[in-house]
């Protein structure tokens, strides 16, 4: 069988193989490979008005795609010049937790499914989150920086007014409760932090099994100390954070990104921070990345800012291959029909 491998600097083809042939090790399938990498995340993904999150040109993968009965892919982009040429294409798999850089709409006209990996990288965001937030509330990269960088001793930073807040004491807002939101909760609630989450998506019953309660956007705002976003953006969810919610918050409280930079109004935002209405932001995500030349951040010194590396752990690169190959090995056996599917529509016409 031909299997078609798109890699990349973090799910590597090595990654993908070997998953993949872990999947298949008591099917009897073997396969021929081609392979493609691209350098993503050294370089910045790409959008266009077809697909989004996407690193590289279609040019070199559309020849390779002629023969494929299996794409696996991270960050390439599988557009419809690849779909068209893919004339034997069984099954297109996304090691990822959200295949935007797959045209899918062009796959369901030709029947092909395309499975994903959700939650692949929940645990790595899930920590990371809790990382940034105590190195946003306790001046961690501060004194690093100063001491590191400038060979600064900065015992001001233990000065009352400098001090942040314990976890143990502070209320915590969760935008969101998908998995990387209640893996969030779960850390939280062993440093004693007292959680909000607002998601209309789900129950508050589901929540309260978590020690979380339910609230209103508007009151997660109101109350909470550190606000951590972690919902998917939609085309409701965008700039769901912006001067009006800011202007809710707590000068005391602190707003935390390691979702999308799109969920927050930056230019609201980056205000905000200037005048010191909120006490500052943790952002692993931006306006655009990396971020404009002129954008206010790289000014802001109550903002703790990282290159979107959230989801960055070797156990989220092997997670997300590994579900992917599962999921794609259930298509090809035609032994159960898979969970994470974006276009299950395509059964209803096939036999796939």
């Amino acid at each position: 069988m031909k299997a078609l491998i798109l890699g990349d600097l973090f799910i590597t083809n090595d990654v993908l193989k070997l998953e993949l042939e872990n999947a298949f090790a008591d099917s009897g399938i073997t396969f021929e490979y081609e392979f493609r990498t691209n350098e993503w995340p050294v370089k910045p993904v790409e959008h266009n008005n077809e697909i989004r999150e996407f690193v590289g040109p279609d040019d070199d993968i559309v020849p390779l795609a002629a023969d494929a009965e299996i794409i696996f892919t991270h960050s390439a982009g599988v557009t419809r010049r690849v779909i068209e040429a893919a004339h034997k294409l069984k099954v297109i798999g996304a090691a990822r937790g959200g295949p935007v850089n797959i045209n899918a709409a062009a796959c369901t006209e030709r029947g092909i499914p395309v499975v994903y990996a959700p939650g692949r990288n929940s645990g790595a965001v899930a920590e990371f989150t809790v990382g940034m937030i105590l190195a946003a509330t306790r001046n961690i990269p501060l004194a690093h920086g100063s001491l590191a960088g400038e060979r600064r001793w900065r015992g001001d930073l233990y000065v009352y007014e400098k001090v942040g807040p314990e976890l143990n004491s502070s209320v915590v807002g969760l935008i969101g409760f998908g998995a990387i939101g209640r893996k969030v909760a779960f850390i939280l609630k062993a440093f004693g932090a007292r959680i909000m989450a607002y998601d209309p998506y789900a129950s508050p019953t589901q929540m309260a099994s978590f020690g979380v309660e339910a609230a209103d956007l508007d009151d997660v705002l109101k109350h909470a100390d550190i606000i951590s976003m972690h919902a998917r953006l939609s085309p409701e969810s965008e700039e769901m954070i912006g001067a009006r919610e800011i202007n809710l918050m707590k000068p005391t409280a602190y707003l935390v990104n390691t979702a999308r930079g799109e969920l927050i109004d930056h230019r609201a935002l980056y205000d905000a921070l200037g005048e010191k209405r909120i006490a500052g932001a943790a952002l692993d995500v931006f306006e655009a990345e990396p971020p404009p030349e002129e954008s206010p951040i790289y000014g802001l010194g109550n903002v703790v800012a990282t290159t979107h590396l959230g989801g960055a752990s070797k156990q989220a690169a092997k997670i997300g291959a590994n579900i992917a190959a599962k999921e794609i090995y259930k298509i090809i056996t035609g032994t159960d029909g898979p969970d994470y599917c974006v276009n299950p529509v395509v059964f209803e016409s096939t036999d796939k």
